[in-house]
């Protein structure tokens, strides 16, 4: 009987320490289970804005289009805000930036840089800001770019 009673105390013994490690893993899952945000988050309910294309040498949005120069970068407008794009020069710091609709010259401006601020009415009697900022010692280099590029503007 005492063979029989040890295996019996070990079989106990397994069966508690079987509990035990079942009640820790379900309370660690119920911690795991806390950090779960309970709304989605803000930037998983935004949709995409309107469609855009950058396709040979061309910007087109729903509201405009327009020439891009060589080599500058194209950084695409919030979703929520009206249609606009940032074209970007070699320098990194020459920028030409079009806005769907009139803005305000404040608000546009780079500061330390030299401002152009273009409204500019479409076919469509749309009206796009064109806006080209630029350090003073490049400007005459990148002006004539920011001018192909106003030039080019269409409406969709």
């Amino acid at each position: 009987m005492s063979k029989l009673s040890a295996i019996s105390h070990q079989s106990t013994a397994l069966n508690q320490r079987a509990r035990f490690v079942g009640l820790i893993s379900f309370l660690l899952c119920l911690m795991l289970i806390g950090c779960i945000p309970a709304h989605v988050p803000d930037n998983l309910d935004d949709t995409p804005g309107p469609p855009v294309s950058v396709d040979n040498q061309l910007y087109q949005g729903i509201e405009f289009g327009a020439r891009i120069p060589d080599g500058w970068r194209v950084i695409t407008g919030e979703a929520q805000a009206p249609q606009s794009v940032i074209f970007v020069a070699p320098d990194g710091k020459t920028l030409i930036r079009l806005i769907a609709g009139s803005v305000e010259e404040e608000a546009v401006k780079v500061a330390n840089q030299r401002n152009e601020i273009d409204p500019v009415t479409l076919a469509n009697a749309k009206i796009v800001t064109a806006v080209f900022s630029s350090p003073y010692s490049t400007w005459a280099s990148y002006f004539p770019e920011f001018e192909r590029v106003r030039d080019s503007l269409s409406s969709r």
